[in-house]
């Protein structure tokens, strides 16, 4: 009988992780471990591959370890892991869709452990893989079998990643909200601002992919100041700031007109002083 070539350890839903899509090939997983029998029995029903294990240890016999928990359980399932009786020298343990703190993954490699990490981030067809050998290249064999493309990032990096797929989705969202916001106050219908200002973010992105910084609106020609100021008027609380600060970051990070960067940063303490003598 063929050798597994996976065990599997874990909590949650195993199936939508990454460890699913490795289930689906024929004898693929063998001994699938959770924190009580029962529960192991439950995920490897779910997955419908391998068999539910009664003790860690069982993991020592396979090959590659596959583990995959939320947020809540990883540490409880991570330390059923380090107090099993299993050969760690080399072995390869790869995390799958899952964040798991530096300091467990250090402890792991203490005892030998290779590990990778191996999370889906949202492209269809695309995995984002960080680690050691020979962990790594595991993790890059099942990419190839399951046909993803595979985005190795460097050692340490995952941090780095996580915060651009952040900046590239859940903190651009409320401003493609704001936007939509802005159109709907300049008497566009519903349907028919969320439509422009989606639009326009995407051209935004488009022309970012065609030509990089060079595609953004002020890379050549210098922002007028009076125009800009009147626009962050028009915002509105409580996007006012923000807008300001992400037009003068902007600026400071692409490197161009520094003139406008300052008179920009100059102009808000000359607002709030206005302000204050007209409250007076």
């Amino acid at each position: 009988m063929q050798k597994a070539e996976y065990g599997v350890i874990g909590a949650g839903t195993l199936s939508k992780s990454l460890i699913g899509q490795v289930a689906r090939k024929p004898r693929q997983i063998g001994a699938v471990v959770g924190v009580s029998f029962r529960v192991a029995s439950r995920m490897a029903n779910s997955l419908r591959a391998g068999y539910a294990a009664r003790c860690a240890d069982e993991l020592d016999d396979a090959p590659v370890i596959l583990l995959h928990a939320p947020p809540d359980q990883v540490r409880a399932v991570a330390a059923l892991l380090e107090n099993a009786r299993i050969e760690w020298k080399d072995k390869p343990l790869i995390l799958c869709d899952c964040e798991v703190p530096a300091a467990v993954i250090q402890h792991f490699h203490a005892l030998g452990a290779s590990t990778a990490t191996a999370r889906q981030f949202g492209v269809a067809g695309t995995i984002m893989l960080e680690g050691t050998q020979p962990a790594l290249a595991c993790a890059h064999r099942i990419a190839g079998e399951l046909r993803l493309s595979a985005i190795e990032i460097a050692p340490g990096a995952a941090d780095v990643f996580a915060a651009a797929l952040t900046l590239a989705t859940g903190a651009l969202t409320p401003l493609i909200n704001r936007a939509a916001g802005l159109l709907r106050s300049c008497g566009l219908r519903d349907k028919e601002a969320t439509q422009l200002a989606t639009a326009l973010f995407e051209q935004t992105i488009q022309e970012y992919g065609h030509s990089g910084r060079q595609s953004w609106a002020w890379h050549i020609r210098e922002p007028d100041v009076e125009q800009i100021e009147a626009e962050i008027a028009a915002v509105g609380e409580p996007f006012r700031d923000l807008f300001r600060q992400l037009i003068v970051t902007g600026l400071d990070h692409l490197e161009r007109h520094p003139e406008v960067s300052l008179a920009l940063r100059n102009r808000k303490p000359r607002e709030a002083a206005a302000s204050a003598g007209d409250a007076s």
